[in-house]
């Protein structure tokens, strides 16, 4: 069953963030407990989607010794929960490495129905791979009109490589022809 899902992209600006948000959203409204993470320690994003402060969050959990009820924080939306990033750390890849994240994922995913973790783009930096090797399963997100194939291969090349289980691929920002088919 999947309960841990990371969703990424190729390259920057193709929707992930507002995508894991939506997803998330969804899911709670569907009666599920849904724990949204932003796992984008770079240029974390999820706090301003759900308007909260960006003064505390996962690497605060990551690196001090805070209690984790002291980083879940509430939302409008009755079921979901959401951690946000905190302070931007100096290592990134290592903290969503480290033994102490895997920890964390397993005791969010008993918690939780489901746990959405929103990563950095996967072909400039390794923070994708490091932490979608952790969880059941990865979306890609891909932003029509704009992602190249060449992109996209390189992405599937490092998820194989990796052996990262690929859930789907969501593409956005597509104009469909209005033929009146469907």
């Amino acid at each position: 069953p999947v309960k841990t899902v990371a969703v990424t992209s190729a390259m920057p600006g193709e929707g992930k963030t507002v995508t894991a948000a939506n997803l998330a959203v969804t899911l709670a409204q569907s009666g599920k407990t849904v724990l949204v993470v932003d796992a984008d320690l770079r240029r974390p994003r999820q706090h301003r989607i759900f308007k909260v402060k960006n003064t505390f969050g996962l690497t605060t959990y990551l690196t001090d010794s805070v209690e984790i009820r002291d980083v879940v924080k509430s939302t409008e939306i009755p079921n979901l929960f959401l951690i946000n990033a905190g302070p931007v750390p100096p290592n990134p890849a290592e903290l969503l490495g480290s033994d102490r994240m895997s920890r964390f994922i397993r005791m969010m995913a008993e918690e939780s129905d489901y746990v959405i973790f929103d990563l950095p783009p996967m072909l400039e930096i390794s923070d994708a791979l490091v932490l979608g090797a952790k969880v059941d399963g990865l979306m890609l997100v891909v932003h029509g009109d704009k992602t190249s194939r060449e992109a996209l291969r390189k992405a599937r090349e490092k998820l194989d490589l990796l052996k990262i289980r690929t859930l789907g691929v969501v593409i956005n920002n597509v104009t469909l022809p209005h033929h009146g088919a469907y």
